[in-house]
C-alpha cells in the first residue's frame, strides 16, 4: 500500500477481478434462499483461486462459506468485498469464521445506509427530474438517469479500496485479537436482525375479544404481553426448522401456505 492508498494486492488482477464481477453481477443472481450470496460467491471465485491454488480443501470451505446468506445494498457491498479480500490475503485458521462474522455485522448497518444515500435519495430527486424531462419529450431525461447511475456505481472503487485498506490493518494489528473481533462482529448481527424481526415480519391477528359493549383485539393482547410476539415465535420456528436441516426453499413454501390458510379461517388480516 503506498502513501496515497492505492491498491497494491498480492493476489494482482484476481483481487481487482471481485470487484468488476460484482459491479455487473450483484443483482442478477438474487433469490430468496440466499439473495446475493451466489454473486458473491462468483466475484470472489478468481481471488479465491488464486490464494488457495494449492490447498483445495481451503477452496472448497472459503466457497461454501461464501455461498451463505448475503443481502445488503449493492453499491456499499464493495466495502465489504475489500474487507474480505484483504482478510483472505493473510489467511489463518479462524478466517472464515472471522470473515462470515464481518459480512454478518456489516451487511444490516449497509444496507440501511445504502438504501438511503444510494436509493432513495438519488431516484426521487434525480428520477423526478429525468422522467418529468422525458414525459415532455426532452431526451436530456435519459443520459441524466444514465449519468446518475453511471456515477452511483463509480463509488464501487473508492468503497473497494477503502475496504481493502480496513481489511489489511484490521488483519495488521487484530490477529491477536481475532476471536474478540469475531465475537463482537457476531454479537452485532444478530442485535441488527433482531431489531428487523418486528418490523419486517409482519402478522397481523384477526381474532378480537369481545365481552359486553367491550371489545379487544388479539393482537392487542398479545402486543401486551410482548411486543412482537407473533414475529419472534414465526422467526424462532423458522431457526428450529433450519437448525434441523429442513430446506429453505421448503420453509418459505410452507410459510406462504400456513398464511393463505389462516387468513382464510379468519385467524390472520
Amino acid at each position: 500500500m503506498n502513501k496515497e492508498g492505492s491498491l497494491q494486492m498480492k493476489s494482482g488482477k484476481a483481487g481487482k477481478r471481485v470487484l468488476w464481477r460484482w459491479i455487473f453481477t450483484s443483482s442478477v443472481s438474487s433469490n430468496y434462499e440466499k439473495m446475493q450470496a451466489l454473486a458473491y460467491c462468483y466475484a470472489m471465485l478468481p481471488f479465491l483461486k488464486v490464494i488457495y491454488k494449492d490447498q483445495p480443501d481451503k477452496l472448497k470451505a472459503s466457497v461454501i462459506n461464501h455461498l451463505q446468506f448475503f443481502n445488503t445494498n449493492p453499491w456499499l457491498a464493495p466495502y465489504i468485498l475489500g474487507i474480505n479480500v484483504a482478510m483472505e490475503e493473510n489467511p489463518s485458521e479462524d478466517t472464515n469464521e472471522a470473515v462470515t462474522s464481518i459480512k454478518t455485522g456489516l451487511m444490516g448497518p449497509l444496507a440501511g445506509i445504502g438504501d438511503s444515500l444510494f436509493v432513495v435519495i438519488p431516484w426521487t430527486i434525480f428520477g423526478a427530474i429525468a422522467a418529468n424531462l422525458a414525459i415532455k419529450g426532452n431526451p436530456a431525461g435519459i443520459f441524466l438517469w444514465i449519468a446518475v447511475s453511471v456515477a452511483l456505481k463509480l463509488v464501487s472503487f473508492p468503497l473497494f479500496r477503502a475496504g481493502y485498506v480496513s481489511g489489511t490493518k484490521l488483519v495488521e494489528t487484530l490477529q491477536s485479537s481475532l476471536k474478540l473481533v469475531t465475537e463482537s462482529s457476531s454479537i452485532l448481527g444478530l442485535m441488527v436482525v433482531g431489531a428487523l424481526i418486528p418490523t419486517v415480519v409482519k402478522a397481523h391477528i384477526a381474532l378480537a375479544f369481545h365481552q359486553g359493549n367491550f371489545t379487544m383485539k388479539g393482537s392487542t393482547i398479545l402486543n401486551q404481553i410482548m411486543p412482537g410476539m407473533i414475529p419472534a415465535l414465526l422467526v424462532f420456528g423458522v431457526y428450529v426448522a433450519l437448525k434441523k436441516n429442513v430446506k429453505p426453499i421448503w420453509l418459505i413454501l410452507i410459510v406462504m401456505v400456513l398464511s393463505i390458510v389462516l387468513y382464510a379461517c379468519g385467524i390472520l388480516k
